[in-house]
């Protein structure tokens, strides 16, 4: 799991990782130069019900909980892409958030790794701002995700988050649009698509090798669709 050191979205972290933790899975903790991940504030607020729809968090999905203390200790010895071998690795899972956009989703080393996983036909996967990050990873003479069912967070829940006011006036103006830059580089991603993923927040589309969910509230299911697929692989 690569975390933003610039504003990860805390749900789309802390869900993946409790599925994954659950199933007996090690999970390996790395931000692109080795320092600690800083969570997007808006992303642990308590908000009651508006964290049925990804804002927030509510008492079950907060680092409170015994699966995120022990997440929260583990963010103080998180390691360096660097130190990330391909060869040890089962999947990649990226968790969005607004800060992503700022160092992860173009960086350069990031997408060699991908790059890497793709041809050891490893699972890649995402969710939210994050999965643009495979739209800018280029094979031959296009990018991995042409042609591929992808989905991530609309531009249209961006306009509104923003008109909300729920976007921290760090990330703005944000420096791109997750879903352009997806259908810019020839995914899969027509406007029904865009649709459903605006108005369902447990949306996940899956393309092996991509698994990709549009937001935090499709964290889980991101993760269970990994553990399920591997495990089947290594039966």
């Amino acid at each position: 799991m690569v975390v933003s050191t610039k504003g990860y979205h805390w749900e789309e972290v802390f869900g993946a990782y409790e599925e994954f933790r659950r199933a007996g899975w090690e999970v390996g903790l790395y931000t692109v130069n080795g320092d600690k991940p800083k969570p997007d504030p808006s992303s642990l607020k308590r908000t009651g019900p508006l964290s049925i729809f990804g804002y927030g968090v509510s008492k079950r999905n907060s680092p409170d909980n015994p699966f995120g203390q022990e997440l929260m200790h583990r963010f103080t010895s998180v390691k360096a892409l660097s130190e990330l071998n391909t060869d040890k690795i089962e999947a990649l899972y990226l968790p969005g958030g607004f800060g992503c956009m700022f160092d992860m989703n173009r960086n350069e080393q990031l997408h060699d790794l991908i790059m890497d996983l793709k041809k050891k036909e490893k699972v890649l996967s995402g969710v939210c701002h994050a999965t643009s990050t495979f739209a800018f990873v280029n094979e031959g003479a296009g990018s991995i995700v042409r042609g591929k069912k992808i989905t991530g967070f609309p531009k249209s829940l961006d306009l509104a988050a923003i008109g909300l006011g729920i976007v921290d006036p760090e990330f703005l103006p944000l420096p791109f649009s997750n879903e352009d830059t997806i259908k810019k580089e020839g995914a899969d991603l027509k406007w029904y698509n865009r649709l459903i993923a605006a108005l369902n927040p447990l949306y996940v589309r899956t393309d092996w090798p991509f698994v990709t969910g549009v937001g935090p509230k499709a964290a889980r299911r991101v993760a269970k669709k990994i553990v399920r697929k591997v495990n089947r692989i290594n039966l």
